[in-house]
């Protein structure tokens, strides 16, 4: 019916849908943290219950199966002593005579190959009658022989001039790293035998001491986290009790009729200012008629009652006669031109067929023998 200006409660939804949207991205950032927080407990458990093991096994001592693992380091590290020790000998060895005698003899068979290369070589290349492919084949084999020669002369050089420092070297290297490697594997069989010192007990202890303040800590941030979780969800729910206010403070500012009626007046202009408890609006319900009376005194009270049959005439209908009832006799009086009077009610019988309008004078006329 009437729109009243709605500027301050439309900023208002709108500060108040930021506000929801504020607080329901407070809601995800703290359900994050809450998801970090339980992550970081269960790491902390997890440490928790490593420490422990770990001090349980120390106070236990070695296991079969760990002394087992110690000593087969220790054979494994002595064999590696054992290799590299051969390999020093075998570099260090001096160019005796049984490497020279197996290099010549590679030498000698390298050589007798190439001869025979060379008497099946020669005649082809000479022969102008020859096959292409015979003669490519036959320059195949005397290159292999060739190379093969060269290969054995170079390796009776190799053993005539012995290993190099370099080769020396390395090879007394890896042997001082076999033998630290094996003294390492039996000290380490040694200790596991021994079994653990108080010294490591302690140790394990502290850790495992360490591991407990962790899991405590990393619960307190769980139920600081949980705590904020719950606190954002109170702030959304807060933050949409204001948006549904502000939006009913909207829908306020709209007036609509509370029942199906007719407007009769509007008292206010377009801009005006509307007063608290000042009408800004008159609705009538025309499809029932009923007349207003102030004309009951105190006396005539006494002597009519609801549900009483009236006889009705109106100064604009001259000659038409209606009927009705009374419906209603106010309980309280009110005081009209000095007298002590009581509003009453009357409606009609049935609609009237009239162009009826709303403060017509209606003459209302009672049988009080009838009460």
């Amino acid at each position: 019916l009437i729109q009243l200006d709605t500027t301050d409660q439309e900023l208002a939804v709108k500060q108040a849908e930021a506000a929801v949207a504020q607080a329901e991205a407070n809601v995800k950032s703290a359900e994050a943290g809450a998801q970090a927080a339980q992550a970081g407990l269960l790491a902390a458990q997890a440490e928790l219950l490593s420490a422990q093991a770990r001090y349980d096994q120390l106070k236990a001592g070695a296991t079969p199966e760990q002394i087992a693992a110690a000593e087969s380091s220790v054979a494994v590290a002595e064999a590696g002593v054992t290799q590299a020790a051969g390999q020093l000998g075998v570099v260090t060895e001096a160019a005796g005579s049984a490497a020279v005698k197996a290099a010549q003899a590679r030498l000698a068979a390298a050589q007798a190959e190439y001869d025979n290369a060379l008497k099946t070589y020669q005649p082809i290349t000479q022969n102008t009658d020859a096959d292409a492919a015979d003669r490519e084949q036959a320059q195949l084999q005397i290159n292999a022989a060739l190379a093969n020669l060269q290969a054995a002369q170079a390796a009776l050089d190799d053993v005539l001039a012995g290993a190099s420092v370099d080769e020396r070297n390395a090879a007394s290297g890896a042997v001082s790293v076999a033998q630290r490697q094996a003294e390492a594997a039996q000290a380490n069989l040694d200790l596991t035998l021994a079994g653990a010192r108080e010294e490591q007990l302690a140790v394990a202890l502290a850790q495992v001491s360490q591991a407990e303040n962790g899991v405590a800590e990393a619960e307190l941030r769980v139920a600081a986290a949980e705590t904020a979780v719950a606190q954002a969800k109170a702030a959304v729910a807060e933050a949409k009790a204001g948006l549904a206010a502000a939006q009913s403070a909207v829908e306020k500012q709209t007036l609509k009729a509370p029942f199906a009626a007719t407007v009769a007046a509007i008292p206010v202009k377009v801009g005006e200012i509307a007063s608290p408890g000042i009408p800004v609006l008159t609705l009538a319900d025309f499809s029932e008629w009923q007349i207003e009376t102030t004309d009951l005194t105190e006396l005539s009270v006494v002597t009519i009652g609801r549900d009483q049959p009236v006889e009705i005439s109106i100064d604009a209908f001259p000659g038409e006669n209606l009927t009705g009832r009374i419906v209603d006799i106010a309980s309280v009086a009110d005081e009209v031109r000095g007298d002590v009077t009581y509003v009453t009610t009357i409606a009609f019988d049935e609609a009237p067929d009239l162009p009826l309008r709303w403060g017509m004078t209606a003459f209302v006329t009672v049988d009080t023998e009838q009460k």
